[in-house]
């Protein structure tokens, strides 16, 4: 894999159970926060299942391992609310337990005057977070100014409110992936009553409304035969819900229209659709990936063919459009790593421009942090020199990976 450049470490911190999560809050002033969320496979009398030599995706080798082991297997998880400091590094301001954690997804804006985070899990829950500020730790730390100090000083996760996923409440059903409407939120109003589409392991696809700080579930259809890996909204048109699944195929539901089928469907991917992104800046631009190794890019307006397809050398399990110019793509590659791709010129196939060999196991988590340039700056001023001080083009990512249970934050420099 040819690069221009790499990403430099800027963090590492051990997650002890199974990372596979990882996002940025995208709400000022409090873009120097970020989740991590993560999976620990367990049996009931404690013993860990040994996954270190499996090459095969998570959910997969549960088929198989629970079918061979006595005791039924328990999913636990963690999730970690963290910052990053200009002096402090990276601090972590929380920690909660709950059951496994698939996917979690900030709210792209304040709904209700609140900062609000979904996170899908392992019972088949959406769980709603509300992220708040503690007024006695400003007070304590004699803080008199928060626009001044560093916000993250006083915040923390409060639930809110949980809504179950699965259609049937006895059978083993996990929350894998999630997405709201509000990807347009820089650019437009949202109302306070928006949408998050969840899919699960049995192939359904719920549609939850959030309706005075209380999820409620409006719609469940199948959309796959197996495993429904991923579902987002085209951020464009929030009627509009895009799914990929283990049946290899991708399929776009029009909600004006109903959800009994598909409005269009494509078989062009050669194994389980995995990762589905919408770009918030330019219209009918939508990204795919698969564990066929492949990223493709898609103009909405004709989804009989991808625009282009880009193999990456490893099952590309989250995609990422940056939150800045919405022309890099920052991908999970699994066995092969993490990399960013740039697609400023649209007339050819994004190319990749960084690569991120950190992480000794499955590549699962990723995002971009939504301060760059001057404003990010500061959190690595101690790793650059002083020359490029004032870099514009400065961007700082999340990344985690699976068995060796590694968070890093890395910063990528044009």
């Amino acid at each position: 894999m040819v690069t221009r450049n790499n990403m430099q470490t800027l963090h590492v911190w051990d997650t002890e159970y199974s990372a596979d999560s990882v996002e940025w809050c995208p709400v000022t002033p409090y873009q120097s926060i970020f989740v991590c969320g993560t999976y620990q496979l367990v049996q009931t009398e404690n013993t860990e299942v040994n996954k270190q030599d499996c090459d095969e995706p998570l959910i997969k080798q549960e088929r198989s391992e629970e079918s061979t082991v006595s005791n039924p297997c328990n999913r636990l998880g963690r999730l970690y609310l963290f910052a990053i400091d200009s002096l402090k590094g990276l601090c972590l301001l929380q920690t909660l337990e709950m059951s496994a954690i698939l996917d979690c997804k900030w709210c792209h804006c304040k709904i209700y005057g609140k900062i609000l985070l979904a996170i899908a899990t392992a019972v088949g829950d959406v769980l709603l977070y509300e992220m708040r500020t503690n007024e006695a730790v400003l007070e304590e730390d004699n803080i008199k100014n928060v626009k001044e100090s560093e916000p993250y000083l006083s915040c923390s996760l409060s639930l809110l409110c949980s809504c179950a996923v699965a259609q049937d409440v006895n059978s083993e059903t996990l929350a894998l992936s999630l997405d709201w409407s509000t990807g347009r939120a820089k650019f437009e109003d949202v109302q306070n009553n928006p949408l998050i589409s969840v899919s699960d392991s049995k192939g359904n696809v719920s549609l939850l409304m959030l309706n005075g700080l209380m999820l409620e579930k409006k719609e469940c259809w199948k959309a796959h035969g197996f495993e429904a890996w991923i579902t987002a909204f085209d951020y464009w048109n929030s009627s509009v819900v895009y799914t990929g699944g283990d049946d290899c195929k991708f399929h776009v539901y029009d909600l004006r229209i109903g959800i009994q089928r598909p409005v269009s469907s494509s078989k062009l991917h050669e194994a389980g659709v995995t990762s589905l992104h919408s770009n918030a800046l330019y219209e009918n631009l939508l990204a795919s990936g698969s564990y066929d190794e492949n990223i493709r890019i898609w103009d909405t307006r004709h989804m009989k063919q991808c625009v282009f397809s880009i193999p990456l050398g490893g099952g590309v399990w989250r995609i990422k459009w940056d939150p800045h110019t919405w022309q890099r793509i920052l991908t999970s590659c699994m066995h092969g790593g993490f990399c960013v791709l740039d697609y400023t010129d649209n007339t050819k196939p994004p190319s990749i421009v960084a690569a991120y060999k950190e992480h000794q196991s499955l590549a699962y988590g990723s995002d971009w942090c939504h301060l760059m340039g001057e404003e990010a700056v500061i959190y690595v001023k101690d790793h650059i020199l002083q020359a490029d001080r004032s870099a514009e083009d400065l961007r700082i990512v999340a990344t985690c990976s699976f068995y060796d249970h590694k968070l890093c934050i890395s910063f990528l420099k044009e």
